[in-house]
């Protein structure tokens, strides 16, 4: 059966499994935001709200009457529409640093997410070229991961939403960091125990894990 959104509520249609949604569901519960989630596959969504979405992708969330589908699109709005916590700083020249590093890790050419579904959907030679480079591209930033209790910050923020829902699957990556990522390592503990992180989990993602 086809859910239809409630137009007063806020309705994250989701994937169960896809990195994306995750990302989305962390950050609406951080937020504490009231809402409505549907954890679907893509041919289970509304018609309705395919036709307004014209990449008929996952996540898509519905609130004001209006339906957004672009992940970076859906975090800042998240951020705005609800302010607290801010999960983006306020100084212009911060949140373009953090405007950057989503881009990099999310939506960029080789990116994070990009190597993750090579790697869950890839033939063997690819899955194995994306591993190895993801790995790499891991160690590479250890020092940042150590810098901070965040990543390159005091508080928590929208890349941290991208890189936990990230490193929850490292196990199903077949991705093993060793000692020399124990810095990554230990921040991925430190989102993995929050509320809200434990609250974003699909019932397939605990088994990630």
């Amino acid at each position: 059966m086809l859910i239809k959104p409630n137009p007063s509520s806020t309705t994250l249609y989701s994937s169960p499994h896809e990195i994306e949604s995750h990302v989305v569901r962390f950050i609406m519960a951080e937020k504490n935001i009231e809402r409505d989630i549907f954890n679907i596959e893509i041919n289970e969504m509304p018609e309705e709200i395919l036709e307004l979405n014209p990449c008929q992708s996952l996540p898509t969330l519905f609130d004001r009457g209006i339906v957004l589908y672009d992940l970076s699109v859906i975090m800042e709005y998240l951020d705005e529409r609800f302010p607290f916590p801010p999960l983006l700083p306020v100084d212009p020249i911060e949140k373009s640093e953090k405007r950057l590093m989503i881009f990099r890790f999310t939506r960029s050419a080789g990116c994070w997410f990009e190597l993750v579904d090579t790697i869950e959907n890839g033939d063997k030679k690819a899955a194995t070229e994306a591993r190895k480079i993801l790995k790499s591209n891991l160690i590479e930033l250890v020092p940042l991961f150590a810098y901070k209790p965040f990543f390159k910050s005091d508080d928590m923020t929208i890349v941290d939403a991208c890189l936990g829902a990230l490193l929850w699957r490292m196990k199903k990556l077949d991705i093993e960091l060793g000692a020399s990522g124990k810095a990554v390592t230990d921040y991925a503990k430190r989102l993995f125990v929050r509320d809200s992180f434990k609250e974003s989990l699909t019932d397939c993602e605990k088994e990630y894990n």
